[in-house]
């Protein structure tokens, strides 16, 4: 089965509310349309919103999700109520309040870590370098994601202020992972390879909120790791089919070269690689001993998959969620409602 390695579960209930804004209209608090959204949602409204989004996920086929989870500990909880019962892995990355002044970012972040399976930052901007620093050496295991070089216009920001481009300033602090990298520049790429951060890109969401897209054949050649995600559920389904096609043709496309991307890769991305990304490859992502069964049938008896021959090719192409015969999670066939 699929691991979608980023995610907004929460934005669910906002479906296409964000089409055609800019991003910054869009997602950036706290009046972005999607905070405006949030704070107007009954909280048990949106446990339900967010149950339905994991169950939209497993129907697509994904066993587990990386969520940037808004709204502090409180969030933190209704994500974990939300997913009781579902066999989905939901792995919650929380988010302090950026008003919050110094002392109470720093008792919100010690919260959240003791709560949640890392922190997801929206911005280098967001949070203090120090403090984030700080919290890595103190939680080596939590997991620490970030939004980088999304826009062009928060790149030149960062050059402007500091003369460090953002990645420069949140490797700083050594995350485990970076999203979205659409303006990340070959230095950047060069450093996020050598320090064996992972990349995510979430190409169908980058395309619809009209930022640009990550050169996947530069991030191949230059040896970052990377995984696939959907990102906000307001613009994009969690359809990992749809990410591979769609970052296949991209790639090739914007490379002038149809050896740029490997089918093979972008399905490990989406996969085995997003399972390393959140730190759930002991488990999933893969078919081995030890490991749950889960997994995807394809029908390959439908008319455009039957005189296939390279079957790894025409599911990253061609299949689509009809085309999957069964969904089986931990070893067992899902029955999802």
């Amino acid at each position: 089965m699929f691991v979608d390695a980023h995610t907004h579960v929460g934005d669910t209930g906002a479906k296409e509310l964000g089409v055609g804004l800019s991003h910054a209209a869009a997602v950036i608090p706290p009046d972005g349309m999607k905070h405006r959204f949030l704070r107007s949602v009954d909280p048990d409204l949106l446990t339900e919103m967010m149950r339905t989004g994991l169950i939209d996920m497993l129907q697509c086929g994904v066993a587990a999700c990386g969520d940037f989870r808004e709204q502090g500990l409180a969030g933190v909880a209704a994500l974990r109520k939300a997913a009781a019962g579902l066999p989905i892995h939901t792995v919650i990355l929380g988010r302090m309040d950026e008003d919050a002044d110094q002392a109470e970012l720093e008792n919100q972040a010690h919260r959240l870590l003791e709560e949640a399976d890392g922190l997801g930052v929206r911005d280098v901007e967001a949070y203090p370098a120090a403090l984030l620093a700080r919290l890595r050496r103190q939680y080596p295991d939590r997991l620490f994601a970030v939004h980088a070089a999304e826009s062009a216009a928060a790149q030149a920001a960062s050059l402007q202020a500091t003369a460090r481009t953002q990645v420069a300033r949140v490797l700083d602090w050594h995350p485990d992972l970076l999203v979205h990298l659409v303006h990340a520049t070959p230095d950047d790429l060069a450093h996020i390879a050598a320090q064996g951060v992972y990349g995510v890109a979430c190409v169908r969401s980058n395309g619809i909120l009209g930022v640009g897209f990550p050169d996947l054949a530069r991030w191949r050649e230059m040896g970052v790791r990377f995984a696939l995600g959907t990102d906000n559920m307001m613009f994009v389904a969690p359809d990992m089919l749809r990410e591979m096609d769609f970052a296949s043709r991209l790639g090739r496309g914007l490379a002038h070269d149809p050896t740029a991307i490997d089918h093979h890769a972008l399905l490990r991305a989406a996969t085995i690689e997003g399972a390393r990304a959140l730190k759930l490859d002991a488990r999933i992502g893969s078919l081995a001993p030890g490991k749950e069964a889960s997994f995807l049938l394809f029908d390959l008896e439908r008319p455009h998959l039957r005189y296939l021959h390279d079957p790894i090719s025409a599911i990253v192409h061609r299949a689509s969620l009809a085309d999957i015969a069964t969904i089986y999670v931990r070893g067992a066939a899902a029955s999802l409602v």
